[in-house]
C-alpha cells in the first residue's frame, strides 16, 4: 500500500512541478544573472555526453569557453558529437574520452588516463544512465542499471577525487530523477534479484534514489576539501531515452514534456553558481533545492544505512 500511495503522490506532484507547465512557473523567478557567467580556463567533464540532456549540457558548457570532455561509450557516436558541439560553438577544446560507465575496468582506464595527463578537473557531471527493463548483465556480472546507475557514477566520482581536489573549489552533480521519491533507500537488493519479475522502471528509482545518497555522503566527506557535491532532477524532459525507455509515459505526456534546454538549466545553474550559495548534498530542481521525500511516503533513511550502502559498493 505504501508503494501504491507514493506512485500516486509522485504522479499528482510531478505533474504539476515536473513538466514544461512547472519550468514556466519556476522561472518566473530566476535570476539570470549567475548564467551569464563564463567558464574559461574550467575543465569541465560529462558522462552520456553524445545525446540528451548530456548533449544540451556539453552544448551550453563549451559556449561558454570551458574545456570540455565528453565521455560516451560508442565511438564513433562521441566523436560525431564532439565535432557537433565544436561546429554549433566555436570552441574547439572539446575532446572525447570513450568509456562506458557501467564496466569499472573502462572506468578506471578513464581515470589513469586523466591523472597521467595532469588534468585538474572543475566539474564533473555523472549524467551517463540506462533503464533496461529486461534482466542483463555486464560482462562483470553485474546488473546493467545498477552498474551504469549506481556503481559506475559511484566509481568514478572516488576515483576522481585526486583531480577534483586539485581543481578546487570543484564540484560534482549527479543527474538524477524524481523518481527516486517512489523507493526507499534499497542496500538489500542492489542487483534486482529478488524481483518477482524484473521491473527496470523500479531498478532505476532505486539508483536514484541511490545517487542523492551518495551525493550526501560525498558532500560531507568533501566539504573540507572544496568539492561541492549535489544531485539534481531534470523534470519530465523529452529525450531519445524518454522515448525508449519508457514509451506509455511519453506517450501520456508527450504534450507536457519539458525541452532539452529546460532540463538542463538546473544543471548549468548548480555548474555556474557560487558554491557558497548552494546547499550541500542538495537534490535540486529548478535551481532551488528541493524535498527528498514525499510526505507520509516513509522513505527516510539513517545515516547507519548510507554507511551500509557505502561498505556494499
Amino acid at each position: 500500500m505504501a508503494g501504491l500511495y507514493r506512485n500516486l503522490a509522485f504522479m499528482m506532484h510531478g505533474s504539476k512541478h515536473f513538466g514544461r507547465q512547472g519550468y514556466e512557473a519556476a522561472s518566473k523567478h530566476f535570476d539570470d544573472s549567475v548564467m551569464q557567467q563564463r567558464l574559461d580556463g574550467r575543465t569541465c567533464l560529462v558522462t552520456g555526453a553524445n545525446q540528451g540532456l548530456g548533449r544540451q549540457l556539453s552544448e551550453e558548457l563549451a559556449a561558454r569557453g570551458a574545456t570540455l570532455l565528453m565521455v560516451c561509450r560508442d565511438p564513433t557516436r562521441g566523436k560525431a558529437a564532439v565535432q557537433a558541439v565544436q561546429t554549433k560553438t566555436g570552441n574547439k577544446d572539446v575532446q572525447l574520452k570513450v568509456c562506458d560507465i557501467s564496466d569499472l575496468s573502462s572506468v578506471a582506464a578513464l581515470a589513469a588516463e586523466l591523472k597521467a595527463g595532469g588534468v585538474k578537473l572543475h566539474l564533473l557531471v555523472n549524467n551517463a544512465g540506462v533503464m533496461v527493463h529486461e534482466r542483463q548483465r555486464t560482462q562483470d556480472g553485474l546488473d546493467v542499471n545498477f552498474a551504469t546507475n549506481t556503481l559506475g557514477c559511484f566509481v568514478i566520482s572516488l576515483l576522481l577525487e585526486p583531480l577534483l581536489v586539485a581543481a578546487a573549489p570543484s564540484k560534482v552533480i549527479f543527474v538524477s530523477s524524481g523518481g527516486m521519491l517512489t523507493q526507499k533507500l534499497d542496500v538489500d537488493d542492489m542487483q534486482n534479484e529478488h524481483m518477482r519479475s524484473y521491473d527496470g522502471t523500479v531498478a532505476y528509482a532505486r539508483d536514484k534514489r541511490r545517487q542523492v545518497a551518495i551525493a550526501e555522503r560525498l558532500a560531507e566527506l568533501w566539504a573540507n576539501k572544496g568539492v561541492g557535491v549535489y544531485s539534481m532532477h531534470p523534470g519530465w524532459t523529452l529525450t531519445e531515452g524518454v522515448k525508449k525507455s519508457i514509451p506509455s509515459f511519453y506517450n501520456f505526456y508527450k504534450d507536457k514534456f519539458r525541452d532539452p534546454g529546460q532540463g538542463t538549466d538546473t544543471l548549468v545553474y548548480l555548474a555556474l553558481q557560487d558554491p557558497a550559495k548552494l546547499q550541500p548534498g542538495g537534490f535540486y530542481l529548478d535551481r532551488a533545492p528541493q524535498a527528498k521525500h514525499l510526505t507520509l511516503g516513509c522513505t527516510q533513511y539513517s545515516a547507519k544505512e548510507v554507511d551500509r550502502l557505502w561498505s556494499q559498493l
